[in-house]
């Protein structure tokens, strides 16, 4: 596998999204020097490392992984140059604690349903900011997952932290 720094367009891609949940002013803050993309046979992830990290990745080739996964891009079939960034669950779990926009505070019981892969009904949801892909948090402000919000009485599941245990990722 290949591994690179980001190009323009990607950083580009990236920052438009995170832009959606931590805002503009906080989007400065964020060190995208940290982020590197790693290439294998049309797929491109985008990872999360310190410095250090990425510093010792000068002396390798092929590299399985290294560091936290953030995302991931896909290319748009027949436009090159078109790529869009899509955020993983620990991409999320990153920036978490800037986020102030895009996101539904869940009550217990909507946290218990979220994290075994249930949606959530508007009952259990305590506070609504914003719609679409949403990071949903328990009354705690702890990140439980991404939801999907279009405005009616659900959100729905779309990536919980339970994942990993219900499917041993």
């Amino acid at each position: 596998m290949k591994h690179r720094p980001l190009n323009s367009g990607e950083i580009k891609s990236v920052k438009n999204i995170l832009t959606n949940y931590i805002g503009k002013n906080n989007i400065e803050n964020f060190k995208f020097e940290n982020l590197y993309v790693l290439e294998d046979k049309g797929k491109y992830d985008v990872i999360y490392a310190n410095k250090e990290v990425l510093e010792n990745l000068k002396n390798f080739r092929n590299i399985y992984g290294a560091g936290i996964s953030f995302g991931s891009f896909e290319v748009k079939s027949g436009q090159k140059n078109k790529i869009k960034f899509s955020i993983s669950l620990e991409g999320m779990s990153l920036i978490s604690s800037d986020i102030i926009k895009n996101y539904v505070v869940v009550n217990k019981k909507g946290e218990t349903l979220f994290l075994y892969g249930r949606d959530v009904f508007k009952s259990s949801i305590l506070e609504i900011n914003g719609g679409g892909k949403v990071a949903v948090f328990n009354k705690n402000k702890e990140l439980l997952g991404i939801g999907s919000y279009g405005g009616g009485d659900i959100i729905k599941n779309i990536i919980d932290k339970g994942w990993y245990l219900r499917k041993g990722g």
